[in-house]
C-alpha cells in the first residue's frame, strides 16, 4: 500500500498542510503514525486508499511524468508494513480463485499492450475501454488497475480479491478487556439491551482502562462480534436460562415413529430381467443397472438389485471405474434413479427456483452428465444390448417369462408348481459370467471397418492404450463416490441423513453446540451408515460424525439404561456450554466484575455531585385580583363577617 506525505496529501487537494494535518488529528481522514526517515520524528502518513478515486489518478499521472510508471512502494523509501498473515492460493475458494486468475491475466495483458507503446499512460484509458466491454461485470478504472499491478506485483491474493484489508479481515478491534466487561453486562439473565450494555461498557473502561476509551468501537463493532464470536448455545444460555437452551441447543431425545475413444462416454440404462425367479418363497423379477462403453459395446459395470435406484446406479459405476477406470461423460435417461441431486444433478428436471445443491458425485470424479431426449429411447446402443441379454441370457433359464404375455411360454406354470424357477443369487451368479465370458468376448459389430473380425473386449483394450485411462485409488474412489445430501443447518441433534423416510442423526457434541445453525452438506457411504463426513458450502471437509444412537429410544420404553444414557449426554453437553460461557468474562478479575445495578449507581452518583439548581435574576411575581374580590363580597376578602348565630338557626330550620 502506497503512503503519502501530509505534504502530498495536500498538494493533491489544492489545500493547506494545516488544514490536512487538522484533519488527521481529528480522524477525519485515515492515517497512520509513523517514524520519519530523515527527521527521525513521528509524523501521520496517510494511505492512498484513503483519497477518492480522481485524486489517486492525480497522484499517478503525477508519478509518471517523472519515472513513466506507477513504482512500487519500496521506490519512494516507505516501508509497507509487514503481512505475515497472507493466505496461500489454496486457502480461496474456486470462485475466489476464478476471480484471481482472471485479473492476473488482465494484468498480463495490459502490460504487453503498454510495452508496444512508447507514451505509456495513453494506453490505460483505451484498455480500461476495452476491458469493460469485455468484462462489465468487473467496473474497472485506471486506479483499480494500478491497485490490481500493486497486489500483482507484491503477491498479495487479498489485494487481486479487491478485499481491502483482506489480510486482517476477522479481527476485532474491541481491547480484550473491554470485550470481557461487555460479555459480563450482556450475558445476563435480565437480557439487557446491547446499546445499554455498551454503555456500561464504556463506563466500565473510563473507570479501569481510561487511556482504551478514546479508541473504542461503535457499539455496531460489539454487535457484530457478539454474533460473530459468542456461539448461539452460549448466548441463549446466558440470556434465556437453563430451560431454554435445553429446549433450543442441547440435543434431544427422538421418538422413533417409524464421445469418440474407449472411456470416453459410457451409457446407463436399468432392464428388467424376463425371469422369475425365487427369494425366500417370494416370486419376482431381478433388475439390472449397467453401463456400457460407447466405443467398443463392452458391458463395463453392472449391479443387479430388487429395486433399480439411485444407490443402484452408483453401485455399478463404481464395479465399472475399478474394473475399466473413469469415464469422461456418462449418458443417462430421464429417470429418476439417475437425475437424482447428489448422483448428477436434477437434469431437465431443475427448477429455476431449486435451491442450491452440494457438489454431485458426478462432479467429484471430473464427469459430464448427458440426458437423453424424453421418450427417445433409440438414442441409448444399450437398449439393443438389453435384447441381447434377453435372448442369449434369459431365455436360458427355466423361469423364462417374456416381456409381454404373448412372450409367456405355455410351460411357465408347470415350472413353477414343480419349483424349477432358479434362485436370485444364481441369476447374479451366471449374469457376471455371462457377460465376461460371452458377450464381451462377442465380435465386435460396430461400424468402424479396422475393428472387423475383433472382439469388443479386444477394440477397448486397443483403442485406451493409444488415449490412456484415468483412474483413482480404492480410498479417493470412496470419498468421490459417497452420497450427498442437500444443505443442511445443524441442528440441536447434529446434521441427519434420511432413510426410508427415518433420520438418522449424527453428531459430536460439543462441536454440534458451537456451530448450531450452520449451513453445511454430509456426505455417507450407504453401507456404512455408523458415521458420516461433514462439509461447509465451499466443499471443505470439517468432521467426521457417528450416529448419535443414545439419542433414538423407543416412544415408549421401559429401559431406564436408555433414557440415562440420553441424559447423560445431555448433561455433558450442559456443562460444556457453561464452561464456554465461563471463559468468555475469565479475564476479569473479582474487582472488575461489577454488577449492572452497581456500575448504574457508581454513574448516577458521580453525575449527581454536577447537579446544580440555578434561579435566574429576572423574577415575575404572580398575585391574586383584589379589586374583583371586593366588587363581589362588598368588602374587602379578608375582612369577611360570619354570623354564627343566623347560621345555627337555618341549621335548626332544615332539621325540622
Amino acid at each position: 500500500m502506497d503512503y503519502l506525505t501530509v505534504k502530498e496529501v495536500a498538494e493533491i487537494k489544492c489545500c493547506s498542510v494545516q488544514y490536512i494535518r487538522k484533519l488527521t488529528k481529528d480522524d477525519k481522514i485515515k492515517s497512520i503514525r509513523q517514524l520519519h526517515p530523515q527527521l527521525k520524528q513521528e509524523c501521520y502518513m496517510i494511505p492512498l486508499s484513503a483519497l477518492s478515486e480522481k485524486e489517486q489518478q492525480k497522484y499517478y499521472r503525477a508519478k509518471e511524468k517523472s519515472i513513466g510508471f506507477m513504482p512500487a512502494a519500496s521506490e519512494k523509501g516507505i516501508k509497507e508494513p509487514v503481512n505475515n498473515n497472507r493466505k496461500g492460493f489454496e486457502d480461496y475458494t474456486e470462485s475466489e480463485r476464478q476471480h484471481i486468475m482472471l485479473w492476473n491475466g488482465i494484468i498480463k495483458e495490459w502490460l504487453q499492450t503498454r510495452n508496444q507503446y512508447e507514451k505509456k499512460t495513453e494506453v490505460d484509458e483505451l484498455f480500461i475501454a476495452k476491458l469493460k466491454l469485455e468484462h462489465p461485470d468487473l467496473n474497472a478504472s485506471v486506479g483499480i488497475l494500478y491497485r490490481k499491478y500493486a497486489a500483482f506485483k507484491e503477491n498479495d491474493l487479498d489485494g487481486m480479491l479487491g478485499k481491502r484489508g483482506g489480510w486482517n479481515k476477522g479481527q476485532s478491534t474491541i481491547p480484550e478487556p473491554v470485550w470481557q466487561a461487555f460479555l459480563w453486562y450482556y450475558l445476563d439473565s435480565n437480557q439487557p439491551a446491547l446499546s445499554r450494555c455498551y454503555e456500561l461498557s464504556k463506563d466500565w473502561c473510563a473507570e479501569f482502562f481510561p487511556e482504551l476509551l478514546n479508541g473504542m468501537p461503535s457499539c455496531r463493532s460489539f454487535d457484530r462480534r457478539v454474533k460473530k464470536d459468542v456461539a448461539k448455545a452460549i448466548l441463549i444460555y446466558a440470556r434465556n436460562g437453563d430451560k431454554a437452551m435445553k429446549d433450543r441447543c442441547l440435543p434431544y431425545i427422538d421418538r422413533m415413529y417409524e464421445d469418440l475413444h474407449a472411456n470416453e462416454v459410457w451409457i446407463a440404462d436399468n432392464h428388467t430381467f424376463d425371469i422369475q425367479s425365487l427369494d425366500d418363497g417370494r416370486i419376482h423379477r431381478l433388475y439390472v443397472t449397467a453401463f456400457q462403453d460407447a466405443k467398443s459395446g463392452v458391458i463395463v459395470g453392472w449391479n443387479v438389485t430388487e429395486n433399480p435406484c439411485s444407490q443402484s446406479t452408483l453401485i455399478a459405476l463404481r464395479h465399472a471405474i475399478k474394473r475399466f477406470g473413469i469415464p469422461e461423460m456418462v449418458y443417462f435417461d430421464n429417470g429418476s434413479e439417475f437425475l437424482t441431486h447428489d448422483v448428477g444433478g436434477r437434469g431437465h428436471r431443475t427448477r429455476k427456483d431449486e435451491e442450491e445443491l452440494p457438489p454431485t458425485i458426478l462432479q467429484r470424479l471430473g464427469i459430464e452428465m448427458r440426458n437423453a431426449l424424453v421418450k427417445n429411447a433409440k438414442a441409448k446402443p444399450i437398449e439393443r444390448t438389453f435384447c441381447t441379454l434377453k435372448n442369449q441370457f434369459s431365455k436360458a433359464f427355466s423361469g423364462y417369462c417374456g416381456g409381454t404375455i404373448l412372450e409367456r411360454p405355455e410351460s411357465l406354470k408347470q415350472r413353477i408348481k414343480s419349483g424349477e424357477l432358479p434362485r436370485d443369487f444364481e441369476v447374479r451368479d451366471y449374469l457376471d459370467t455371462w457377460i465376461d465370458g460371452d458377450y464381451n468376448m462377442q465380435t465386435y459389430a460396430g461400424a468402424e471397418a479396422k475393428y472387423k473380425g475383433k472382439s469388443r473386449i479386444e477394440v477397448w483394450n486397443e483403442d485406451i492404450a493409444a488415449v490412456g485411462v484415468r483412474t483413482a485409488t480404492d480410498g479417493e474412489l470412496d470419498l468421490m463416490l459417497m452420497r450427498s445430501t442437500r444443505y443442511q443447518k445443524v441442528k440441536r441433534n447434529g446434521v441427519y441423513v434420511t432413510v426410508a423416510g427415518e433420520k438418522i442423526w449424527y453428531t459430536d457434541p460439543q462441536i454440534t453446540v458451537m456451530h448450531l445453525d450452520e449451513e453445511v452438506y454430509v456426505r455417507y457411504d450407504p453401507a456404512d451408515y455408523s458415521q458420516v463426513r461433514v462439509y461447509d458450502k465451499s466443499d471443505r471437509y470439517l468432521w467426521t460424525w457417528k450416529a448419535a444412537d443414545v439419542l433414538l429410544v423407543d416412544y415408549i420404553t421401559d429401559k431406564q439404561e436408555e433414557i440415562k444414557d440420553a441424559m447423560k449426554l445431555q448433561r455433558s453437553v450442559q456443562k460444556f456450554i457453561r464452561d464456554q460461557k465461563a471463559g468468555l468474562t475469565a479475564g476479569l478479575s473479582n474487582e472488575q466484575k461489577i454488577s449492572m445495578i452497581d456500575m448504574t449507581v457508581r454513574k448516577s452518583l458521580r453525575n449527581k455531585e454536577r447537579f446544580r439548581i440555578q434561579m435566574p435574576t429576572k423574577i415575575i411575581p404572580i398575585r391574586c385580583n383584589e379589586e374583583e374580590a371586593r366588587k363581589v363580597s362588598g368588602s374587602d376578602c379578608c375582612g369577611v363577617e360570619i354570623d354564627l348565630k343566623k347560621m345555627i338557626n337555618n341549621a335548626a330550620k332544615r332539621k325540622g
